[in-house]
């Protein structure tokens, strides 16, 4: 998959079962829909991404159907995402995804993803660095 930010190829990594589509060159992450939702480990909550108030076309393709994404803010954040309203993906710039989890997660669930989180984003520093 490519990124839809930088045009960078994406890898998958796995958190609790769930893959994540994630670029190394920005740090920004990709999940399908239904993915935040085991991500947050709350797979009986359906987020509702039609609240995402759509500002615009975003200038972004999905990178799964590759037709323009509209952009808007998360449901109960000021956090600007992009979705892709034919798939119901979703993309999230670098740290994008703490903040939405801050809001939306049971507190240990919310240390689990900022652990996971935090490691991943270091690790990508470490590379830079070597």
């Amino acid at each position: 998959m490519i990124c839809p930010h930088c045009n960078e190829p994406m890898i998958v990594v796995e958190y609790q079962q769930t893959e994540i589509d994630y670029c190394f060159g920005c740090q920004g992450i990709w999940l399908d829909q239904g993915e935040l939702e085991l991500l947050f480990q709350q797979p009986e909550k359906k987020l509702d991404l039609s609240a995402v108030t759509a500002f615009d076309k975003s200038k972004r393709r999905c990178p799964r159907c590759r037709k323009k994404m509209v952009k808007g803010n998360f449901p109960e954040t000021t956090v600007e995402v992009d979705i892709c309203r034919r798939d119901g993906g979703i993309w999230l710039d670098q740290g994008e995804i703490l903040k939405i989890a801050e809001e939306h997660c049971e507190e240990q669930a919310f240390k689990n993803i900022y652990r996971f989180f935090s490691e991943l984003f270091s690790d990508k520093n470490e590379m830079k660095e070597n």
